[in-house]
C-alpha cells in the first residue's frame, strides 16, 4: 500500500488551518509564563450560564405557550451545556465546531422559544474568543444571515431580528477588543522581562570586563615576578628578596582594586534604578513621571538616592494604591532635593526599617529626610543633602532635562 503524499495532504488542509487557527493556543502560550492569572478565570464558564435567563423569558410572554415549549428548551439545553463547558477546554477546528453546534441549536430552538436566539449570542462570543479577528466576523455575518432566512420565514417582527443582531455585534466587536487589550499586556510583560534579561546579561558582561581589567594584567606580574625571585633566590637573595616584596606590593594593589570593583558592582545607578522602578511600577498599573537635573553626582550619594528610589517605589505599589508617581531631582543652590511623591492613600507613614535605613544613609552625608503630604495628595518623601565643592557649580533647577515616563 502506498503512503499518501505528505506535500498533497498538506496542501489540502492549509487552507482549512489558517482559517481555524486559534487565537487560544496563542494566549495558553502566553498565560502559561504566568499561571496564577488563570485561576482568575476558573469560575467564568459557571458565572457565563447567567445569561441562560434569557432563555426562558420569551416562554412567560408567549400566548401559544404550551408544555411541548418547555420540553424542547429543556431538551436543547441538556445539548448546550455539554458545548458551553467544551468550548473553555478546546481550541482550533473543535471550536469551529462547538461554535456552529450552538448556532444550529439556536435555529433548531426558534421556532418553540424565540429565546433561543441566545444560543446564537453564545455561539458568535465563543467563535469570537477562538478565532482571528477577520474570521469571527465572517462566522457573525453568516449566523446573522441564516437568522435572517429563518425570521422571515418564521414571519417574526423585524425588531426580533434587529435586536439580536445588534446584541451580537456588540458582544462580539467588545470581545475582539478585550481579546486584543490581553494580547497587548500578555507582550508587554514578555517585553519587560526581556528588557529584564537583557540588562542582566549587560551587567555580567560589564562585571567580566572589569574584572578582567583588574585581575588580568596584575596576575600576569605576580606570574613574572614571582618565577624571577624564584630563579634569583640562589644567586641573590637580596634581589630575590626585593622582588618578593614587589609581589606583596602588588597583590596588595590588586585586592584593593578588586575591592572597588566589589563595591561599584554593589553600588546602584540612580538611571538603572529609575529603569527598574518603571518597569516595577508598569506591572503594578502605576504610572511614573520623573525629571532629573544634570546635575554630577558623587558615586557616594548616587547610591544613596539611588537605594531612596528603590524603597520608595517598594512602598507605594505595596501599600499606597497609587495611580501616578512623581520623582524630581533637582539642585538649589549647593543643596541636591530628591522628591518622589504619589496620589495614592493619605495615610500616616510609621517609619520602618526602609525609612529609618533611608534617614541613617541620608545623615551620614549631612542629609535630612522629610515626609509629608503631595501635591496631588498620597506621600511626598524629600531627600536633601549637600553638593561636594569639586561637583559642577553651574546647574540649577532651572536647567532641567525632564525625561517623561509613562506607562
Amino acid at each position: 500500500m502506498t503512503l499518501p503524499d505528505k506535500k498533497a495532504t498538506t496542501d489540502k488542509t492549509s487552507w482549512l488551518s489558517r482559517f481555524y487557527q486559534s487565537a487560544r493556543e496563542e494566549y495558553g502560550r502566553l498565560a502559561s509564563e504566568n499561571g496564577s492569572e488563570i485561576q482568575e478565570y476558573r469560575y467564568m464558564p459557571y458565572l457565563n450560564l447567567v445569561y441562560l435567563m434569557f432563555l426562558f423569558l420569551p416562554l412567560f410572554f408567549n400566548p401559544r405557550f404550551d408544555s411541548s415549549h418547555v420540553i424542547v428548551t429543556l431538551a436543547s439545553l441538556a445539548i448546550f451545556l455539554p458545548l458551553h463547558f467544551m468550548s473553555y477546554r478546546n481550541a482550533g477546528r473543535h471550536m469551529m465546531l462547538i461554535a456552529s453546534a450552538m448556532v444550529l441549536l439556536c435555529y433548531a430552538v426558534l421556532p418553540f422559544n424565540y429565546g433561543a436566539n441566545t444560543y446564537l449570542i453564545y455561539g458568535v462570543i465563543s467563535a469570537a474568543y477562538a478565532f482571528k479577528a477577520r474570521n469571527a466576523l465572517l462566522f457573525l455575518i453568516v449566523a446573522l444571515v441564516l437568522m435572517a432566512i429563518q425570521t422571515y420565514w418564521l414571519k417574526l417582527h423585524i425588531m426580533f431580528f434587529a435586536t439580536t443582531a445588534v446584541m451580537a455585534s456588540m458582544l462580539v466587536f467588545y470581545t475582539l477588543y478585550s481579546r486584543s487589550i490581553e494580547r497587548s499586556n500578555q507582550s508587554l510583560k514578555l517585553s519587560q522581562q526581556e528588557v529584564q534579561r537583557l540588562a542582566q546579561n549587560a551587567e555580567r558582561e560589564r562585571i567580566g570586563r572589569d574584572l578582567h581589567d583588574v585581575l588580568g594584567h596584575t596576575m600576569s606580574l605576580i606570574v613574572m615576578k614571582s618565577e624571577l625571585a624564584s630563579r634569583l633566590f640562589d644567586r641573590d637573595p637580596n634581589a630575590a628578596a626585593v622582588e618578593i616584596r614587589e609581589v606583596e606590593k602588588i597583590a596588595r594593589e590588586s585586592l584593593g582594586q578588586i575591592r572597588m570593583a566589589v563595591a561599584g558592582i554593589r553600588l546602584a545607578g540612580l538611571e538603572a534604578e529609575l529603569a527598574n522602578a518603571r518597569l516595577s511600577l508598569l506591572s503594578a498599573d502605576i504610572q511614573l513621571h520623573y525629571q532629573l537635573a544634570p546635575v554630577e553626582l558623587s558615586t557616594e550619594t548616587e547610591t544613596v538616592l539611588a537605594l531612596a528610589v528603590r524603597e520608595a517605589v517598594t512602598n507605594i505599589i505595596r501599600h499606597s494604591n497609587a495611580g501616578h508617581v512623581e520623582i524630581e531631582l533637582a539642585k538649589i543652590k549647593n543643596e541636591l532635593q530628591l522628591q518622589i511623591s504619589d496620589d495614592g492613600k493619605n495615610t500616616l507613614v510609621t517609619p520602618g526599617h526602609g525609612l529609618s535605613g533611608m534617614r541613617e544613609r541620608l545623615e551620614l552625608l549631612g542629609g535630612q529626610l522629610e515626609i509629608d503630604t503631595g501635591p496631588n495628595g498620597g506621600v511626598r518623601l524629600t531627600l536633601s543633602c549637600p553638593i561636594s565643592e569639586h561637583l559642577s557649580a553651574g546647574n540649577s533647577i532651572n536647567g532641567l532635562v525632564t525625561r517623561k515616563n509613562e506607562c
